[in-house]
């Protein structure tokens, strides 16, 4: 079991996690909790984050501690009709960055069960042919808000997701050598996921560990508290049989 990394961490700099997660904080809390090697991916959403990506580069080298340390950034979907993404390969030169996960995050605007799925797996997919992506982030989570709202109360388990789609993503991601994320704080620890719909998701990653996939193990830390969430996401793939070797680690980077 792979409880030694957290491929998936943002930091104060962008806005989404809180002020517990700078870097000096979130790093000394990474090597308490037994971390060999981690990944900084916060979000790229816009202009509006170019300035703290540039924040978080700079700060970046000043960490001379025993974790390895990759570089990395978040997309998320910038055009649902093309699946284009928010990061380009432009950033990617700009920044530097050794790795970039991205996916969609939404329902975008649809409100029938079948055509949310439909969305999100057409999304997925393009995702994971982008040839900027490493791993796919968090397939089916829908954020909190969706609950509120009453639009993804029906979401219980995964049984309207159709088995094609299991097959499909597979062979997009062992064509494409693209890994699929396992998100502690996304699928273990959210509010709204029933129990059978966790039983339903070891399945669906052991469905797609047959077929070849790669995974990644990561907290989505938003606050220092969810950086122990990749405990989770590494027992939800051991219960998965996912074996070690299925498990893909980045490169470190050189800071």
């Amino acid at each position: 079991m792979r409880d030694d990394l957290d491929l998936h961490i943002h930091t104060v700099h962008v806005g989404c996690a809180n002020e517990t997660m700078s870097l000096p904080a979130l790093l000394a809390r990474c090597e308490e909790l037994g971390r060999a090697h981690i990944a900084i991916t916060d979000h790229l959403n816009g202009p509006q984050h170019l300035e703290p990506q540039a924040a978080i580069q700079e700060e970046l080298p000043s960490y001379d501690g025993p974790l390895k340390v990759t570089w990395g950034v978040e997309a998320t979907i910038a055009d649902a009709e093309t699946g284009a993404l928010t990061v380009t390969s432009e950033h990617v030169g700009r920044f530097g960055y050794d790795f970039v996960i991205g996916g969609p995050h939404g329902r975008y605007g649809e409100t029938d069960p079948d055509a949310i799925i439909e969305i999100n797996h057409r999304l997925m997919l393009a995702t994971v042919r982008n040839q900027i992506v490493d791993a796919l982030v968090h397939p089916w989570w829908f954020s909190r808000v969706e609950w509120d709202k009453g639009t993804m109360s029906w979401f219980e388990d995964m049984s309207r997701i159709p088995d094609r789609h299991v097959e499909e993503l597979a062979e997009a991601c062992v064509e494409t050598a693209t890994a699929v994320e396992m998100n502690g704080g996304a699928i273990v620890y959210h509010q709204r996921f029933t129990e059978r719909f966790k039983d339903d998701y070891r399945e669906y990653l052991a469905a797609l560990c047959d077929r070849g996939v790669t995974f990644t193990v990561c907290s989505d830390a938003h606050d220092i508290a969810q950086l122990d969430y990749a405990t989770g996401a590494a027992q939800l793939l051991a219960d998965a049989g996912v074996p070690d070797e299925q498990i893909m680690v980045p490169g470190a980077s050189e800071l």
